[in-house]
This record gives C-alpha cells, sequence and structure tokens, in this order.
C-alpha cells in the first residue's frame, strides 16, 4: 500500500475536511414494470383444513385443498380432490378435481377430472369432462361471440363414445 492511499488518522471535523468520496456509476431501475415468466408467478395454496373467504386478487395460480369461499380473477384454478370452492372465479383456465359451486367464467379449458363436481352457472371456451365428472346448472359456451346454452341435470357424464370409421383399401 502507498502512503497516498492511507487515510489520516483524525475523523474530518466538517464536510470541507472530508475527503472526496469516489463515485460509482448507479445502475437505474427500468421503468418497464418486471413480468416474472409463468413457473416463477404469483401462486397461492389453501392448504388441506385451510378456510378462507374473501376476494383474492394478484394471483396468477389458486391451488384449492382446504374451503374457498372467494371471488377470484386469475390465470388458473386448480380445485385438488377433497378441495371446495365456493363464489365467482373469472380464470383463463381451471382444472376441477374437487367441488366448485357458484359462478365460473373459464376463457380458456375447463378441465373436470373424474372426481370433479361443478355446479352453477359456467361459461367456457373449451371443456374436456372426463369419465365421472359431473357438471350441472346453466352450462354456456362462449367462442367468438357465439353462445349455446345448455341447462343440464345434475348427472355423471361418460366418456365419449368411440364411433368406428370407414377404412378403405386400395386394391
Amino acid at each position: 500500500m502507498n502512503d497516498v492511499d492511507k487515510k489520516p488518522a483524525t475523523p474530518a471535523r466538517s464536510l470541507e475536511q472530508a475527503p472526496p468520496t469516489p463515485t460509482a456509476t448507479v445502475q437505474r431501475r427500468s421503468t418497464e414494470p418486471s413480468r416474472p415468466s409463468r413457473s416463477v408467478g404469483a401462486r397461492m395454496t389453501v392448504g388441506p383444513g385451510i378456510k378462507l373467504k374473501g376476494e383474492v386478487s394478484d394471483c396468477d395460480t389458486l391451488v384449492v385443498e382446504g374451503t374457498v369461499e372467494a371471488t377470484l380473477k386469475s390465470e388458473v384454478l386448480e380445485v385438488a380432490e377433497g378441495g371446495t370452492y365456493t363464489g365467482t372465479a373469472t380464470v383463463t383456465d381451471a382444472e376441477i378435481h374437487g367441488r366448485f359451486e357458484g359462478e365460473l367464467t373459464v376463457t380458456g379449458v375447463l378441465q373436470i377430472r373424474s372426481t370433479g363436481h361443478v355446479t352453477g352457472t359456467i361459461k367456457y371456451g373449451r371443456i374436456e369432462v372426463e369419465s365421472g365428472g359431473e357438471i350441472a346448472g346453466t352450462v354456456t359456451r362462449e367462442e367468438s361471440g357465439v353462445q349455446s346454452t345448455k341447462s343440464l341435470e345434475n348427472r355423471p357424464l361418460t366418456a365419449p363414445r368411440q364411433v368406428p370409421q370407414a377404412t378403405s383399401q386400395s386394391v
């Protein structure tokens, strides 16, 4: 170390006596909002035995393993087997293994698994129902501004039947 680099042994008594502080380049934050990728988005899980009541906002994915009574606007709603969601939900995609009761609007894909039960007013872009899954209430398909409404009784849906296709053979 050089003698030039040594600091004085006594502290400065005023600002005029203080040695100049080296300035560093300051990185400025971007004014653009940071958009987290889908895998690190805001995700909330309501675990088994937990009850949540209210409004859920700023949540990309809500996973319900317990009981939720709420209003939700989100990207994804997942109701696990044994989970119950009651209320209103507007989401892009939903996967129901448990129970949903209320008003459900899914702009993308609504998947009702074999253990899933959906009751109420349901609007969807596309729907997939596994054998054993149940859907009841007013069901509306909304695609390109076209609506098709059907009232369904509370009954299990069966898997789609396979229709034999005609085969043609060249001789």
